[in-house]
């Protein structure tokens, strides 16, 4: 249809049907951008800095790492300026630790800084030369637990992952790896509190 010309015209065309293209395309800019939008995750907070915190660290918790029979000694660090509703996850990557999850099986750690290494062999029960792949769950017999300082300031096992725990600030989180430490496993050597 030609536009119509004369007087009292506006030369514009008449409205155009939609096509299956102009919806699509409606649908991804109405519902789908707010969505991906709602997805990104919050910029990363906090910093890092070796040591306990003190009183002088905002929104601040202490993560000690005890590496256990891996080899390297324990590390303690304070992971500060961190965001309300932080979990123990994100106060390792404001100390800069790495964390490797088995691909198999998200929110556990196999992973810790590097250890295990890659070919680090861990004998285990049944396993004499058992090395982490990082693809599984980690074995009973070698894992990393993880743990909270709980009210009388001692450590305490922690039921929940550390992507998923919030960490209170003023308190310590601790990572150990249990190696052939079963029933129960140990929490780190170091005290969650410098003395």
């Amino acid at each position: 249809m030609a536009p119509r010309s004369g007087p009292g015209s506006t030369g514009c065309t008449p409205r155009e049907q939609p096509t299956p293209a102009r919806w699509g395309l409606a649908l991804v800019i109405t519902v789908v951008l707010p969505l991906l939008n709602s997805c990104v995750a919050p910029p990363p907070s906090g910093a890092g800095k070796s040591g306990y915190c003190t009183s002088e660290d905002h929104n601040a918790v202490t993560v000690i790492v005890d590496y256990g029979d891996l080899g390297p000694d324990p590390t303690i660090g304070c992971a500060y300026n961190l965001h309300e509703g932080a979990t123990g996850l994100d106060a390792l990557n404001a100390l800069g630790i790495t964390v490797l999850e088995p691909s198999n099986s998200p929110h556990f750690i196999c992973r810790l800084n590097g250890y295990p290494t890659v070919d680090q062999v861990i004998p285990i029960p049944g396993q004499d030369s058992y090395t982490e792949v990082c693809v599984n769950t980690p074995p009973a017999a070698a894992y990393w637990t993880y743990w909270i300082e709980n009210a009388e300031g001692q450590w305490a096992y922690s039921i929940k992952g550390s992507s998923t725990n919030p960490v209170v600030f003023g308190s310590a989180q601790g990572y150990s790896f249990a190696h052939n430490q079963l029933p129960v496993a140990s929490p780190p050597l170091i005290e969650p509190r410098n003395s």
